[in-house]
C-alpha cells in the first residue's frame, strides 16, 4: 500500500511539473508573440510615416491621396517606405535647392500662412536618426513644421479626392510658365533651365504670379549672381 502511495505521489509530481512547464512555455510563447506583434506594429507605423513623408516631398509618381498604408500598392510601399537622404531629390549643384520641392513649400506658405523654411527642410533630411538614436520621423513630436506640411500635402482635399500634392504640381507648372514668358520677352536674360535657378528667382516668380502689380526683373537678379 505504501508503495502505491509513493507511485501516486510521484505521478502527481510529474504531472505538476509537466503542467508547470506547459504553462511557462505558453506564457513565454504569448510574450514572444506579443513582442513580435509590437515590433511589427512599430515597423508598420514607421513604414507608413516614411511613405507619407516621401509622398509629401514629391518622391515618386504616385497620385493616391490616402493616409492608409493598406490602400497603397506593394510596389509603392517598397519604393517609399524608407529613409531618403535629401540629396537624392536632385538638388541643383549651384544653389543647393530642388525647384519643385521649394515651390511646393512656397505654395504651402501661400495657402496656409504657415512658414516652413528651406533650411528647416534640409536640416530635417540631413539625418536618419535623432540624437537619442530613434528614427527621425515627421510625426515623432520633434518636428511640428515638417509634420504640418506632410499632413497638409497628404490629407488635404481640394475636391474630387485631389491631394495638395497634385495641386503642387499644377502650381509648379504655372510658375514655370511665368519663367518662360519672362525668358522669351527679355533678350538680355541668359535663359537657364528652370530647375537650375536660384531661390531668389523663384521667390520673385511666385510674387509675380500672385501680385499683378509686381514688376518681375530676373535679369537684375541674374546679373547680381542669383
Amino acid at each position: 500500500m505504501q508503495k502505491y502511495k509513493k507511485i501516486i505521489i510521484l505521478v502527481i509530481i510529474v504531472l505538476i511539473l509537466i503542467t508547470s512547464g506547459i504553462v511557462i512555455g505558453t506564457s513565454h510563447l504569448i510574450e514572444l508573440q506579443r513582442g513580435q506583434q509590437d515590433i511589427m506594429g512599430l515597423e508598420r507605423r514607421e513604414r507608413e510615416a516614411y511613405v507619407r513623408q516621401n509622398y509629401a516631398f514629391l518622391w515618386g509618381e504616385i497620385t493616391v491621396c490616402t493616409e492608409r498604408l493598406d490602400q497603397w500598392g506593394e510596389g509603392d510601399i517598397e519604393h517609399l517606405a524608407s529613409f531618403r537622404p535629401f540629396g537624392g531629390h536632385g538638388l541643383n549643384s549651384r544653389f543647393g535647392i530642388n525647384t519643385s520641392i521649394y515651390l511646393s513649400i512656397k505654395m504651402y506658405e501661400l495657402e496656409t500662412e504657415n512658414i516652413l523654411t528651406w533650411e528647416t527642410v534640409v536640416d530635417y533630411f540631413s539625418q536618419e536618426f535623432e540624437p537619442d538614436g530613434s528614427l527621425r520621423l515627421y510625426n515623432n513630436g520633434n518636428h511640428p513644421e515638417i509634420q504640418g506640411f506632410v499632413e497638409w500635402m497628404v490629407e488635404g482635399d481640394r475636391g474630387g479626392g485631389a491631394s495638395y500634392r497634385m495641386h503642387a504640381w499644377q502650381f509648379i507648372d504655372q510658375i514655370e510658365n511665368v519663367f518662360w514668358d519672362y525668358s522669351h520677352a527679355n533678350e538680355n536674360f541668359d535663359r537657364p533651365s528652370f530647375q537650375s535657378i536660384s531661390s531668389q528667382m523663384l521667390d520673385a516668380l511666385v510674387r509675380a504670379y500672385t501680385d499683378p502689380d509686381y514688376v518681375l526683373d530676373l535679369t537684375s537678379l541674374q546679373q547680381a549672381g542669383y
